[in-house]
């Protein structure tokens, strides 16, 4: 990384529960209840968010366990490391370390390598970042289409006012799946001769032209997909963490992924099915969910955004 990411330190933490005004954590207790086998474990939380899944983990760990978390999004980490800093006590228990990162930059860290008994990534965005007005992630607001997590990267309008059309449909196609790929990159193509899109109604407009109303909220949200993953390089880094987080595992330890559309559930059960077989080398991960679990009847009803949720465990022999 060209800079140096930002990391914290807190080594006395004393758990108390706390509320999740970020956004509701989807399969708590079945993500946790894979993950947190013993009170010393060391645990990785790739995608820390607001906390929800991480301040369970905190309740289940004691004195010697250790939980890592990460997160590209700087506020997320403030607000997290705020609620801990609110819950601090004189007796040592869990030690927490928190990283102002992408969950794939593990890879470089060596300290970790054979010491983690636990994964998650919970691949969803959060409530708070698609109703934020600053980074355009959802075509409700109007704002700059920037939809970068971090500051790493080029932003969304860039992309939509250089690229080639051929590569705009392979976006739209690839990581939105969307049937009007073709139609839409052509337009875009159009429409920026006369004036640059900057703004997520910009783009919004321009799918709003093209579709009749009864599909245009799937559209939308294909569309702005597409471009969010593109922007993040979402699928890549999945990939690359998948392949580091299986070698890095502790024996018996876990990696438990929670995914929101079928491109990320594919990588993660092509992944965890190739470490899973023998062939030239090896198997080094046992699935231990044949087909994903899904988020039950009562959670959908309180939280619509856990019903496309997927859960994939797989653990290092």
């Amino acid at each position: 990384m060209s800079k140096k990411a930002k990391k914290s330190k807190i080594e006395k933490l004393d758990y108390k529960p706390i509320e999740y005004d970020y956004h509701l954590p989807v399969m708590l207790e079945e993500c946790l209840n894979f993950l947190v086998l013993s009170n010393k474990a060391t645990i990785i939380d790739g995608t820390l968010g607001g906390g929800g899944h991480a301040e369970l983990i905190l309740s289940r760990l004691g004195s010697g366990g250790n939980l890592v978390a990460f997160d590209k999004d700087k506020n997320a980490i403030a607000y997290f490391e705020r609620k801990i800093q609110s819950n601090l006590n004189k007796e040592a228990t869990p030690k927490v370390t928190l990283y102002n990162e992408c969950f794939s930059s593990i890879c470089g860290k060596a300290e970790y390598d054979g010491k983690i008994d636990g994964v998650l990534l919970d691949l969803g965005v959060s409530s708070r970042q698609l109703d934020s007005d600053s980074i355009g992630l959802s075509y409700r607001i109007d704002s700059r289409l920037d939809m970068r997590f971090g500051s790493d990267g080029m932003p969304a309008y860039e992309i939509i006012n250089k690229a080639d059309p051929v590569e705009i449909k392979r976006i739209l196609r690839d990581y939105g799946e969307e049937p009007k790929a073709g139609i839409i990159a052509r337009r875009i193509a159009e429409r920026r001769r006369a004036i640059p899109l900057e703004t997520t109604f910009d783009l919004k407009n321009i799918v709003e032209e093209l579709v009749l109303p009864p599909q245009r909220f799937k559209t939308l949200s294909r569309v702005f997909q597409a471009f969010r993953i593109a922007v993040n390089k979402e699928l890549e880094t999945l990939e690359t963490a998948l392949h580091c987080y299986a070698k890095m595992l502790a024996p018996k330890g876990r990696i438990v992924v929670m995914s929101y559309h079928s491109l990320e559930d594919r990588i993660v059960k092509n992944i965890f099915r190739e470490y899973s077989k023998s062939g030239e080398n090896p198997a080094i991960l046992k699935i231990l969910t044949k087909q994903p679990i899904i988020a039950k009847d009562e959670e959908i009803i309180k939280n619509p955004r856990a019903r496309s949720a997927k859960l994939r465990v797989a653990e290092r022999l």
